[in-house]
């Protein structure tokens, strides 16, 4: 299976590539999308990242602006992204000419069912090519989603990130024909995390990678604990690229998903389990799983 990751880096969609890479998914582009970050400050973390791991993956832009429920979120990633990391900004690597809907289009014809989409932010570049061609959604069969919130406890609805993002763009993904769309919704995210004191020690690593990590991880977990009360690194992005790595991961149950577009509910998701459906939400997870994974990636 062929994989393009539609990004927006960001702390844990950093470490997502890294796990992803690191695991020998098979990826053929990434591309960038305008959410935890502007898409400008996306292109340099994601070629830093590339540098770290020393991959040629390659990369397109896509949308810079667009009219929706647009924020950014250094508040939970930092000022640039990558949490109180400072890094110059002498990198060479570039992007391709092409768009990041073109290139999911073009994608699309050439490896068809063998290429499954996965999107760590706002929707909107997935949306701005079904809406350009139509047949996208006969040829790919599979997308995955970090995003949307299923709770049935939950009396509040709350609204999450990357659906408030670009609703109108989320609604379209979701009704849009895919065979398979899984969804890992925040709710997973928030309680899939690996403990602070393992993320610490990594500083101590002998892979520069796993110092990386450390060096990120900072703020978010920072993050993590004023807004869930977590001690340790959230893992949303992480925990989704995991179930690509290991399915058995995290459960997945079949729903309908309403994506509200106008009103005072604008941004929310509402799902509803069901019997049978083409979008398959997440239920359930086996964090031992999850955890042993990240440990083995990154010691």
């Amino acid at each position: 299976m062929k994989y393009i990751i539609d990004t927006d880096p960001g702390i844990d969609d950093a470490l997502a590539i890294l796990l992803g890479v690191r695991n020998h998914l098979d990826i053929i582009g990434f591309t960038l999308a305008s959410g935890n970050i502007p898409v400008e400050k996306s292109e340099k973390n994601l070629k830093i990242i590339q540098d770290f791991l020393d991959s040629n993956i390659k990369m397109y832009k896509g949308t810079v602006t667009h009219d929706c429920n647009h924020e950014t979120a250094e508040y939970a990633h930092g000022k640039d992204g990558l949490g109180y990391a400072v890094f110059p900004d002498t990198n060479t690597r570039h992007l391709e000419k092409m768009s990041a809907e073109d290139f999911m289009i073009k994608a699309s014809k050439k490896y068809k069912d063998d290429l499954t989409i996965v999107c760590f932010g706002p929707l909107t570049n997935l949306a701005k090519a079904i809406k350009k061609d139509q047949g996208l959604t006969n040829r790919i069969k599979h997308v995955l989603i970090m995003g949307a919130t299923y709770d049935p406890e939950e009396k509040e609805p709350y609204i999450e990130f990357n659906i408030n993002g670009d609703p109108e763009a989320a609604r379209t993904v979701f009704e849009a024909p895919f065979e398979d769309i899984k969804v890992v919704t925040h709710e997973i995210g928030v309680q899939s995390f690996i403990e602070k004191d393992y993320v610490e020690n990594l500083r101590n690593s002998d892979h520069l990678l796993s110092r990386f990590v450390a060096l990120i991880s900072e703020k978010y977990m920072e993050f993590c604990y004023d807004h869930y009360g977590t001690i340790g690194l959230g893992a949303p992005d992480p925990t989704t690229i995991a179930t690509i790595i290991d399915p058995e991961i995290v459960k997945f149950e079949p729903a309908k998903v309403k994506i509200m577009t106008h009103g005072s509910e604008r941004g929310q998701s509402k799902v509803e389990l069901t019997d049978k459906s083409n979008i398959m939400v997440s239920t359930d997870f086996d964090i031992e799983k999850f955890r042993k994974l990240f440990k083995k990636t990154f010691k």
